[in-house]
């Protein structure tokens, strides 16, 4: 009996056409490779125009996907994901997958002995938040919502000092509900401060020795600093059984160094919606995900 022939793999690009964003290096990587790329219309999407959000996807067959885009909610992937199904293509990243990297309280479990102790709400109540932080000790804390934080207001919207009130923590919390905004992610989360070590400072804040990896299929792919500091990537291979507590065939993890020289995982996201730091080449990634070549 005849093998079936694995479907084509591709790359499928989530963009908003007025922001800017480096994918179109990405695509000429993918296409170096021999991969196709299509472009989905995220307005369209976000819209539910999901016809003309795949008006440049083809209409039958039954290509791999690779996601590349900006940050979808599970929703919103979900309904990619549907989209795409329904002419007879697949996600490589399915979105129970995508849910298992991006949201903290489910990644949490797999990897508290690695990070920040945590806590959670399921909704914006800042006074349920400060009851729930109360299992931490007193601050400093860092507050985000369940995937992503308002580190671009540092001071203001993300991190709690020591000695912060309840007033002040609540403050805090307003800052980031209102600074994430629309976008803002189911619920409140509240993490240990750790003592990051501070190589520099960028106009929002400290910025600290921190690397981000990228795990494709349970293997380490890829190690680059997160920041443009010229500094030497450590030997991340540790690391490597991390990549097999997450359910997902590609996500990234940010690493950074504590000061005392050890290292924490600060964050988790999905790989296909994580930012490639300036020093690495997407067909690092392309490659090895997509059995290209």
């Amino acid at each position: 009996m005849p093998r079936r022939s694995r479907p084509a793999s591709a790359l499928v690009f989530g963009r908003n056409p007025s922001q800017y964003d480096t994918f179109d290096v990405e695509a000429e990587a993918a296409e170096s490779l021999g991969l196709d790329t299509y472009q989905v219309d995220l307005a369209a999407l976000l819209h539910g125009n999901l016809e003309r959000a795949l008006d440049a996807v083809p209409e039958h067959g039954t290509l791999r996907l690779l996601y590349r885009g900006w940050m979808l909610t599970e929703e919103e992937y979900g309904a990619l994901d549907e989209a795409l199904s329904e002419r007879g293509h697949r996600l490589l990243t399915t979105p129970t997958q995508y849910a298992a990297a991006m949201y903290l309280p489910n990644w949490y479990p797999r990897l508290a002995r690695y990070t920040a102790r945590s806590v959670w709400t399921e909704d914006t109540d800042a006074q349920e938040a400060w009851r729930a932080a109360q299992e931490l000790g007193p601050p400093p804390y860092i507050l985000k919502d369940h995937v992503k934080s308002a580190k671009e207001r540092w001071e203001e919207a993300c991190f709690v000092p020591a000695g912060a009130t309840r007033e002040d923590f609540e403050r805090t919390c307003a800052n980031l509900v209102e600074e994430r905004g629309e976008r803002f992610e189911r619920g409140l989360v509240v993490r240990k401060y750790l003592p990051l070590k501070v190589y520099g400072r960028m106009p929002t804040g400290p910025a600290h020795l921190e690397f981000r990896l990228f795990f494709g299929h349970g293997r380490l792919l890829a190690a680059e600093p997160y920041h443009e500091f010229d500094v030497e990537v450590p030997d991340f291979t540790a690391f490597e059984p991390l990549g097999r507590r997450i359910d997902s065939p590609f996500f990234s993890l940010d690493v950074a160094m504590l000061e005392d020289g050890g290292w924490a995982v600060v964050e988790v996201n999905d790989g296909g919606v994580s930012g490639l730091p300036p020093g690495l080449d997407p067909r690092a990634l392309f490659e090895p995900l997509l059995g290209a070549g």
